[in-house]
Parts: C-alpha cells; structure tokens; sequence
C-alpha cells in the first residue's frame, strides 16, 4: 500500500490514540494537541480522509472523529510491529508465566489464558494403532523407557486395516522422537498431510488426547472482563478450546500473533483481539500463553510486556 511518510505518521499517531484503553473515535484535534504533530488540524483531517479513502480508518457517526478498520489493524501490524522476531523462541519460566498473567489481566483488564503442559517431558519412541472394538481403535504412543500413554479413538467412517496402517505411519512421523505436547502441535500443523479419510475426524481426536493425557492444563486469568461480552456457553469454552483453536490458527508460527475479527472464534469477540506467543524449553514446544483484550485496549504496551519478560529470561 502506497502510503506517504506524514500519513503513516498521522496513521500511526490515531492508532496510538485509540489504542490507549478508551475506545473513542479519534479528532484531528486529538492527533494535533495529544500526540503532538506538528502540523495543524486542517492538514491532519485532510491526511485522515485520505486514510479513510484508503481503507484503514473509518467515521462511525458523521462529524466524529476515525477508529481503525480490520484492514487498518492489518497494515499497523505489518508495518508498525516486527511481530515474528518479538518473543522469538520465549521461554520464560513457570512463576513468570502466572505473574505475568495475572499483571496483563489487572493492568489492560483482559483476560489471559496460558497452557501449563505437565507431561512434556516424555519423548515418544513410536506409536502403535491397533484395532479394540467395531466403533473404536486404541492409540498406544510409547515412550523410550517402555511406557506408554493409550487411548480409545473413534474409527472414522471409512476404517479399514489399510486407513488403520496409513494412520499409523502418519502418527509416527508426527510423534516419534517429539515430547507429548510436541506431537500434539505438529498433528495441528501437519493435519493437511494426514490420510484422507481421518481428515474430518483429527481435531476431535486431538481434543481427546489433550484431555486424556492431560497435556493442557490451562489456567484462566480475568475472565470476568468478559462477562458483558460472552454467552455463558462461550464463557465456558475459555482455557484449552481457545488454545486448540489458536494453534489451529497458527500452526507452527512462532513469535507473536494477532488475531481479530473473522479469525476469532466467537462472534461476541468482534471487538477484541487475541495476541498469542508459544513459549519453549530448550527450543521443544510447550503451550501458548494467549492475551483475549478490547481493540481499544494498549496494545503495544501489552506485545513490549511480553517482549520484556523474554529480555530478563531468555
């Protein structure tokens, strides 16, 4: 997109404003006297308009002031923010991640949801698919020591010895050599290379090992700043769901990530944004931290909160 420099600069300026936790519509005025440009209302309000004819601001009430459309949080993304080289590879530990929640939840009032895998440690050897029942087959994932993790998965459809065999395979180039938590996210991010017929059947399996192998426990921070916003039935989607869904969303993508609008899962989020980080241990994979926050909520403050945590720990 073809912006001039003093137009990304009266963009960025209005960004910055509404931004700020307040949710209003922001003035040329406002860009003028609060952000201190040094150019005067007439030349910012013309510089608006062209903004707005460009897509990335938009009036909601005639004579008010302009607020940022979905394409307007993309280009302030792309262009304002390094997101991928932000919390790159993170790995701050335990007690930071809870502090951490709990000070973004209290401080931008949003409500965090972090994954606090327990069973991560354990490397997976091979994985074996065997046939248990006409409805169902028995996943055993085996660790190196011998032990394994099984569980019950209903056959989709289509089951046969072949599809068991090709699913099989699959699950080992998956698992093998990956903690529980690890083979987890790569069947997320490798669900397109999966035999055909268990394509409809992967994201209830997956949900189902979670849950089994309580690799997601999951705590939830300030959901309360969501009461207002959130059926109850949504409400009680919050915690691993929202995980799932992210890392459905962003597969193997590190660093930080937004999501708004038609990304969300809930319609009653339009007005909020997810920011999202993984976080690591010795580079393997263990859960998300997740940030679910108003539009209007300081945004930037919220990504250098992160960003700082992996500064003192990296």
């Amino acid at each position: 997109m073809n912006i001039s420099a003093r137009d990304q600069l009266i963009f960025s300026a209005v960004m910055n404003l509404y931004c700020n936790g307040e949710n209003n519509p922001v003035a040329s005025s406002h860009v003028v006297k609060r952000a201190k440009v040094k150019l005067c209302s007439a030349t910012v309000r013309n510089a608006m308009a062209r903004l707005e004819k460009a897509g990335l601001l938009y009036s909601p009430h005639t004579s008010s002031g302009r607020m940022p459309t979905a394409q307007g949080f993309d280009y302030w993304f792309d262009e304002f923010f390094d997101l991928s080289n932000k919390a790159c590879f993170w790995q701050p530990n335990q007690q930071q991640l809870v502090t951490l929640a709990h000070t973004i939840s209290q401080q931008y009032q949003s409500c965090v949801i972090v994954g606090m895998p327990e069973l991560t440690t354990h490397q997976i050897y091979r994985a074996e698919v065997l046939e248990f029942t006409t409805q169902q087959w028995l996943v055993l994932l085996i660790d190196s020591d011998g032990q394994s993790q099984n569980i019950c998965i209903t056959k989709p459809l289509e089951a046969n010895d072949k599809l068991r065999i090709e699913f099989n395979t699959w699950l080992n180039m998956v698992f093998s050599g990956h903690p529980l938590a690890e083979g987890l996210r790569r069947m997320h991010a490798m669900a397109s290379s999966a035999p055909m017929f268990c394509h409809g059947s992967l994201t209830m399996w997956i949900q189902a090992l979670a849950e089994k192998l309580n690799v997601e426990n999951t705590i939830v921070i300030g959901n309360h700043h969501l009461f207002e916003v959130m059926s109850d039935s949504n409400l009680n989607k919050l915690g691993a769901p929202i995980l799932s869904y992210v890392e459905d969303k962003l597969a193997l993508k590190n660093g930080i990530s937004v999501l708004y609008d038609e990304k969300l899962p809930f319609a009653d989020l339009q007005q909020h944004v997810v920011i999202s980080a993984p976080y690591f241990k010795d580079e393997q994979y263990l859960s998300r931290f997740c940030i679910i926050c108003k539009k209007s909520a300081k945004i930037e403050s919220i990504i250098n909160e992160i960003s700082l945590v992996y500064e003192i720990d990296p």
